[in-house]
């Protein structure tokens, strides 16, 4: 008998146990080395391949990658522990628990996870495209697996939800490569408008960005006050809309100034009339006279 009152029985019994499962510690620990091993092989696999489409995301690549790496770990622990005869059916159990917790805690974070999947998958902007999400308009920097980054005209940057993003309405304004630009110029009553439309449609024929097809398009669309407005429409790429429209008043103007058209400006015309009698300055009269009485 041992002085802490383990027999030496007890003892070589317990080396006899240990012995004997020494084999099975040995492969189930083979096991999830030889599973880390394939885990990291099957994600650079996956990536790599990812990345050599023809339409690579170098994001969504490492993310499904990522994913990939996990499960077959997840995999090659589970195989290991049933290996030394640990019953994974109640790990099981608490994993799948604790996954449920994790989804219904993080539910607005995994939507905007899977939202960025279907994102870099269907791609409805790119990096580089002006977009306008949720009623945000911007530049699109970044498209990241939660969020899509964006860089306003004047350098602030958005960060947005991919759920909104996904789920709401996204109006991209550089998808379609051209676009048409509207302006409206007003002339006076007195004006010709048949050679107002003509010198209009002759500024913007001068300038090279302009498409001469769909050609520009010039008409009256309404009668204001002091000023019979003509609309000018034309087509033009996408990044010379903006240099464009800072440029064409000008151009305009120019147009109907040798043309002979005036450009009329708001105006306000006073006509004074003096009034003998009035029922309401009589009425102040009296009373200013019953005060006095």
């Amino acid at each position: 008998m041992g002085r802490d009152g383990i027999s030496d029985f007890d003892i070589y019994e317990t080396l006899q146990q240990g012995l004997g499962k020494a084999p099975a510690i040995l492969l189930a620990l083979l096991v999830f080395v030889i599973g880390r091993w394939l885990s990291s092989k099957f994600g650079r696999a996956v990536e790599v391949g990812m990345n050599k489409s023809a339409n690579p995301n170098p994001t969504l690549a490492r993310f499904i990658a990522g994913l990939v790496r996990t499960l077959v770990l997840l995999g090659a622990i589970i195989i290991a522990l049933r290996v030394i005869g640990v019953d994974t059916s109640s790990l099981s159990a608490v994993i799948l628990g604790l996954g449920v917790a994790i989804a219904f805690i993080l539910k607005d974070a995994l939507s905007d996870i899977a939202a960025g999947v279907m994102l870099m998958l269907f791609r409805p902007y790119n990096i580089g495209d002006e977009v306008e999400i949720d009623g945000t308009k911007g530049v699109v920097v970044a498209i990241e697996i939660l969020a899509t980054r964006m860089k306003t005209r004047d350098n602030i940057e958005i960060i947005i939800g991919n759920g909104k993003a996904w789920g709401g309405v996204t109006r991209n304004h550089t998808a379609m490569g051209s676009r048409r630009l509207d302006k409206v110029f007003g002339v006076s009553y007195d004006a010709d408008l048949d050679i107002a439309i003509k010198a209009i449609l002759g500024a913007a024929a001068s300038d090279d960005r302009v498409y001469a097809d769909p050609a520009p398009w010039a008409k009256v669309v309404k009668l204001n006050d002091s000023s019979v407005d003509i609309e000018l429409r034309i087509w033009c790429d996408y990044n010379d809309q903006r240099k464009i429209k800072m440029d064409i008043s000008q151009a305009v103007k120019s147009a109907l100034d040798k043309a002979g058209v005036g450009i009329p400006y708001p105006h306000q015309t006073t006509i004074r009339q003096k009034v003998e009698h009035s029922k309401a300055r009589d009425r102040i009269k009296n009373l200013a006279k019953l005060k006095n009485a």
